[in-house]
């Protein structure tokens, strides 16, 4: 069982889709976070996923509430996982949230289509993949390593840390990150 833990996790596409479900299933709490916001009503409306915030805090709340009461319950947070997973390893280090499991699925395997660059609207990569491809791909891999650092951190402070092979680690070693 998973009860009375919270998993972090990263990604909600396609092999993403049912990452919440599962830890629900187990009776754990799940944040997921995603820049689409698409992707995760579309898990509401599969009921793969409980609910649909775009506030950390609000979020953050919501699953502390369900691992209090050791109930399943998944919120989907509309952000951007390079930013919010060093932002929740912070309040866990300062003792606001206790992450007990992370894992991550964002998609790393087609840096200019897959994953949105940390400080980019969705809009302005949609429009950059096809104006300047190179810049999405420089910004992108600068990001997943701010990300990929932050999982190794979660790790190195003995939470458990799993990616599902979406080329996010090498692309963070590839840009200098090592662990």
């Amino acid at each position: 069982t998973l009860a009375g833990t919270i998993t972090l996790t990263g990604g909600c596409g396609g092999m993403g889709g049912a990452q919440p479900l599962a830890v629900t299933l187990n009776d754990g709490a799940c944040l997921i976070v995603d820049v689409d916001e698409t992707r995760l009503q579309r898990r509401v409306g599969k009921r793969y996923l409980d609910e649909v915030v775009t506030d950390l805090d609000e979020a953050l709340a919501k699953v502390q509430l369900a691992k209090d009461e050791k109930r399943g319950w998944s919120v989907g947070l509309v952000g951007n996982a390079a930013e919010v997973f060093p932002e929740i390893l912070r309040r866990h280090r300062a003792g606001e949230i206790t992450i007990d499991i992370v894992t991550d699925q964002t998609s790393a395997h087609d840096l200019v289509n897959g994953y949105l660059p940390q400080g980019w609207t969705v809009a302005e990569w949609e429009d950059r993949r096809v104006s300047d491809p190179a810049a999405v791909e420089a910004a992108a891999r600068a990001s997943c390593a701010v990300h990929v650092q932050a999982m190794l951190d979660f790790q190195a402070a003995g939470i458990p840390t799993t990616d599902y092979g979406n080329n996010i680690r090498q692309v963070a070693f590839d840009a200098g990150v090592k662990n």
